[in-house]
């Protein structure tokens, strides 16, 4: 038994392993990075364009802050770190803004200022004609007698704010990851009654505001996002489209080649013409077959009489008594 001989691969053959793999997991990653980017990246990018922010800031001040739980009350969120977490405990800051330009405008440093603190009485203050609350007696009030509630919504001219009640956001998402964001920081920024700081409103939804806008930063990432993993995707299919139909198919017919002429030789006769029931050279086969067929039978017909007509020959001897 002969070992095969093992031919070792030529510098072409070397050349187009390393190139289909290169282009197969190029096509793979390109792939799977775009899916990852479109959640992250690229879809929170297109709503900052279709949202359409004013560029021009906008002085923001801090009206309400609700701290909630459950699932049911959590409908939005001012910063959550984590975008595809289920929200069960939220904070929901509201907002009152107006137009202008604010350039400078940064969150109050001083916090202890916006905390009020009660009121300490004096020692040596007359209490004497101090009434206990309980025992004071107030008039009955009726419906139209209670104070109206805070408007909310697009304020008209005659009033200070553009816009009074609306929901506060770190960006269009409302999410992210640090340290890109961390909301610990956002909310000691922004969560105290009464701080002031610039601002960004959205054409679209004047009630949507955001504390950061780049969009340069946020037209590069999404250039980036785009740019790099789909031609990548598609320029591997297309190569691997063409080696597929071209190189590799050309090289298993180039193997087949022989056997294809065996076959067509095996179909043909010497003088080079198909070879049908109908033709001599199938007749002389035919002829010749059943000939040898013959002489084969004929051949083995007395080996199977003598060793049907002879006795069985023992292989031991017996020995009489």
């Amino acid at each position: 038994m002969t070992d095969e001989e093992i031919v070792p691969p030529t510098f072409a053959e070397k050349l187009l392993f390393y190139t289909t793999a290169t282009f197969v997991l190029l096509g793979t990653f390109s792939l799977f990075a775009f899916l990852f980017l479109v959640p992250f990246v690229i879809e929170p990018a297109f709503t900052t364009i279709f949202m359409q922010f004013d560029p021009v800031a906008a002085l923001c001040v801090t009206t309400g802050v609700k701290h909630l739980v459950g699932a049911s009350n959590c409908s939005w969120a001012s910063c959550r770190e984590g975008c595809t977490k289920d929200l069960f405990e939220c904070t929901q800051i509201r907002v009152n803004y107006k137009l202008g330009i604010y350039p400078n405008v940064t969150p109050t440093e001083d916090l202890e200022t916006l905390i009020r603190e009660e009121r300490a009485l004096r020692k040596d203050y007359d209490y004497e004609n101090y009434e206990v609350a309980a025992d004071k007696s107030y008039p009955e009030m009726g419906e139209e007698d209670l104070p109206d509630a805070l408007p909310t919504g697009l304020q008209g001219n005659d009033s200070e704010w553009y816009f009074t009640g609306a929901r506060l956001f770190p960006n269009v998402k409302g999410c992210g990851y640090p340290p890109i964001l961390n909301c610990t920081i956002f909310y000691a920024k922004h969560k105290p009654i009464g701080n002031n700081y610039t601002c960004y409103y959205s054409r679209v939804d004047p009630g949507l505001v955001i504390t950061e806008l780049d969009m340069w930063q946020n037209t590069l990432n999404l250039v980036y996002a785009m740019a790099i993993p789909i031609p990548s995707f598609i320029i591997s299919v297309i190569y691997l489209t063409f080696a597929y139909f071209k190189i590799y198919n050309t090289e298993e017919e180039s193997e087949q080649a022989p056997l294809k002429s065996d076959a067509e030789a095996m179909a043909t006769g010497d003088d080079e013409k198909p070879t049908t029931p109908g033709s001599d050279t199938f007749r002389e086969d035919l002829a010749c077959f059943g000939h040898q067929l013959k002489m084969q039978l004929a051949n083995e017909k007395p080996k199977e009489g003598f060793e049907s007509n002879s006795p069985p020959i023992s292989n031991s001897a017996s020995l009489s008594g």
